[in-house]
Order: C-alpha cells, then sequence, then structure tokens
C-alpha cells in the first residue's frame, strides 16, 4: 500500500506539474505524454489492487485497512473507466486547436489521487501497526 501512495504521489503531484513548467516543453508533447503516462499507470494501479488483494488473502488486514482498500478501488475503478476517458477527449480537443482550460474533471482526479494517496498510507499504517 505505501509503494502503491508513492507512486501516486511521485506521478501525480510532482512529475505531472513539473512537467508542465518545462519551458522547452510544448504543451502538445507535455499532453500528449500525460496521455500515455495517466494510461499506462491506470494498468499500474490495477496491478497494485490486484496485488494488495492477493496478499489480504494470505494476511487479512485489519477491517479498517479492508474498508480503505475498498474505498481505493472504488476511485481507481472510477478515474478508469469515468474520468480516463474524459480528460482522453479533452486531450484530443485541445490538441484539435481547442481552448485550453482545466475542466472539473481535472480537479476531481486530483482530489480522488489524493483520496487514494491518504487512505493507501492509512491502510499501510493500520496494516502496520496491527502487526506490531
Amino acid at each position: 500500500m505505501a509503494l502503491w501512495a508513492g507512486a501516486i504521489i511521485g506521478l501525480s503531484f510532482i512529475a505531472t506539474p513539473v512537467k508542465f513548467q518545462a519551458p522547452h516543453l510544448a504543451l502538445p508533447v507535455a499532453l500528449e505524454v500525460g496521455r500515455y503516462t495517466f494510461g499506462l499507470f491506470s494498468n499500474v494501479e490495477l496491478g497494485f489492487l490486484i496485488a494488495t488483494v492477493i496478499a489480504a488473502v494470505f494476511a487479512p488486514p485489519r477491517r479498517i485497512a479492508f474498508l480503505m482498500l475498498g474505498a481505493v478501488a472504488v476511485l481507481l475503478l472510477l478515474e478508469r473507466w469515468w474520468l480516463l476517458p474524459e480528460l482522453d477527449a479533452r486531450v484530443s480537443q485541445i490538441l484539435a486547436g481547442g481552448a485550453v482550460t482545466l475542466t472539473s474533471s481535472h480537479w476531481i482526479y486530483a482530489v480522488f489521487d489524493i483520496c487514494k494517496a491518504a487512505l493507501l498510507i492509512g491502510g499501510a499504517i493500520s496494516s502496520y501497526t496491527s502487526r506490531h
């Protein structure tokens, strides 16, 4: 859970904002990189989810950690099947000459990632403290 949280923090809150501050990186290139990065990361997160569920079968977490993992799973699936397609369509619009504006989908995605990271850190702490 902690590794997954670190990956979210590293990608969503460090690498992505920095990418848009690079003075020589054209916006279309940054958007394409973001599109592919977040698409791939969604698959990585699905792998983290599967691995965490398998681990929970062999070392059942405390109920609170299990509930936190369930909430993370719901957020991940909403991102994957609702927000990412919506954001991908938005990138296509911008690349086709549409106006560059942040939509509510961007903010929702960021809030979901904040929630996922916080829940995963909480679940990791809960799992660790229940074993020690």
